[in-house]
């Protein structure tokens, strides 16, 4: 059995309800802890004398410390529940909102002065809260982001390379320097070129040829008088010819046979080239009247056949020697550009002169032998290259302390453009003790520094724009080169012009 007492219930109704409780009963009474029981003990012995006539064995819910407490000094069997913090802090904003006497009383009423002073600090604050709000609503403020424009400088500095494991260096020298590493790269190249000794042995292929002659003049040529075709294949005679003069309009006329020569105009071979088709056009070679004037010319009276060349290649020291130079030469030439091709340091970068990649022959295998029958000789190199390179975070940081021992009131350093980066070329590179003096350039981002803000852009803003519109405003700061992007934003929302006091105009810079 329960029952519940709150504190507006009289002394008489208690009493009287617990009298009418059946004897021998268990029973749980909850009393408000505010109710005018708690001011006298008295009343209490009295309750407790009443319980003890009709045997009824009662237990005293409560809800605060202050009741328990008040219970056990009695000698009253007690049973605590503990309110829900969440539930204590939306109890006591209802008082505070609806039942302020209520609030105050049970503020007063606890012990625990500190409660007290927290309620009533709450109780300022939202205080403090609503008249901020209402100052809100009745002046103006406004809210200004703006993004520093961004600016690129390039920076030239002649760095000190030095070896890593040389310690000593960058403490004693009093210029800027930056350790490199050293790498090497195994590699191996195969190349393959024609024997130089040949011999051909060839049956070239040979035809007859009508001759013209529509001059007035008789021509007679020697043996191996050459003929050519106007793309340039080369033929010659093998006997005496004796060509008449032109007589009564009608040229004169030998038919000769002619063979095919080795090589053509141009010195190359003619291979099956020689076989020229029937109506072919020749002209002697080195006779004006022919080749130039075309007054004097032989037309192919058959297609020319039955070619045959063959050729015998003889390997000698002097072809192995030459493939050898060869092979040495292609790496030392190509080495730059095999090492860049294959470089695959992690956060690393090259130095790609001829004075930082050197080039270390192996071996050099040419499997053949002087005297050797063969067209082709191949032969390899294997080879290490070694190569020197940088480490990227060595760079920034060398740059950076370039930055630092030039400091600017007026600029901040951004970052540094990696794409930038430029080794200026090797005519350039000095070399002293193993360390190299390389002009090295490298871009740097930096914007205007609003925290030291030198130039005074920020007052100079808040001065200008104070009770301006919204988009005049806008467009004077845009005015400064510094400043790459704003953002105005007024409150409350339905204003579009600038409060008149500098104190409720703020900027802010966004540095991201």
């Amino acid at each position: 059995m329960k029952l519940f007492f709150v504190a507006e219930d009289s002394l008489y109704k208690i009493f009287k309800t617990l009298e009418k409780i059946p004897k021998w009963k268990h029973i749980e009474i909850s009393i408000d802890s505010h109710h005018s029981l708690f001011d006298n003990e008295w009343w209490w012995k009295q309750i407790k004398d009443v319980l003890d006539k009709r045997f009824i064995n009662a237990t005293f819910v409560t809800k605060t410390e202050k009741s328990r407490k008040f219970f056990e000094k009695i000698g009253l069997d007690t049973k605590h529940l503990e309110k829900n913090k969440i539930i204590k802090v939306f109890r006591i904003i209802y008082l505070f909102v609806f039942n302020i006497k209520k609030f105050h009383l049970s503020t007063l009423n606890d012990k625990k002065k500190y409660s007290f002073f927290l309620i009533f600090g709450f109780e300022v604050l939202f205080v403090l809260g609503i008249l901020y709000l209402l100052y809100s609503l009745i002046l103006p403020s406004a809210k200004i982001y703006i993004h520093p424009a961004k600016n690129i400088e390039t920076i030239i500095y002649n760095f000190r390379y030095y070896p890593n494991t040389d310690l000593d260096y960058p403490r004693y020298s009093r210029f800027i320097s930056i350790p490199f590493f050293t790498g090497s790269l195994d590699y191996k190249y195969d190349m393959s070129m024609n024997t130089i000794n040949s011999k051909y042995l060839q049956n070239p292929s040979a035809g007859r040829i009508k001759i013209y002659n529509t001059t007035e003049k008789e021509y007679a040529f020697v043996p191996n008088t050459r003929f050519i075709t106007e793309d340039g294949r080369l033929f010659k005679t093998t006997n005496w010819i004796e060509i008449p003069a032109w007589y009564e309009w009608v040229p004169g006329e030998k038919i000769v046979t002619v063979q095919a020569m080795e090589k053509d105009d141009n010195g190359i071979l003619m291979w099956k080239r020689w076989n020229i088709e029937n109506g072919t056009k020749l002209y002697v070679k080195n006779l004006k009247q022919s080749l130039f004037l075309k007054e004097l010319y032989a037309i192919a009276m058959e297609d020319f056949e039955w070619w045959d060349l063959q050729s015998m290649w003889t390997i000698s020291d002097e072809d192995i020697s030459l493939l050898s130079g060869k092979l040495y030469s292609y790496l030392d030439q190509q080495k730059k550009n095999i090492v860049i091709q294959n470089f695959d340091v992690e956060d690393g970068v090259l130095l790609a002169f001829d004075d930082t990649i050197w080039l270390q022959v192996k071996n050099i295998n040419i499997p053949h032998f002087s005297g050797e029958e063969s067209a082709i000789l191949n032969g390899s190199v294997e080879a290490d290259m070694l190569f020197v390179y940088v480490k990227w975070q060595d760079i920034i940081d060398a740059f950076s302390n370039y930055i630092q021992q030039r400091p600017s009131d007026k600029t901040h350093l951004v970052s540094i453009d990696k794409n930038s980066l430029v080794f200026f070329d090797e005519d350039e590179i000095k070399v002293e003790d193993g360390t190299f003096i390389i002009p090295t350039k490298i871009d740097i981002i930096q914007w205007y520094n609003f925290e030291k803000d030198i130039n005074a852009i920020i007052e100079d803003v808040k001065t200008h724009i104070v009770g301006g519109e919204r988009e005049e405003s806008r467009e004077y700061i845009l005015s400064f080169p510094e400043i790459s992007s704003v953002k105005i934003k007024i409150t409350p929302i339905w204003y579009d012009t600038i409060s008149k006091l500098k104190s409720r105009i703020k900027i802010i810079v966004d540095n991201n």
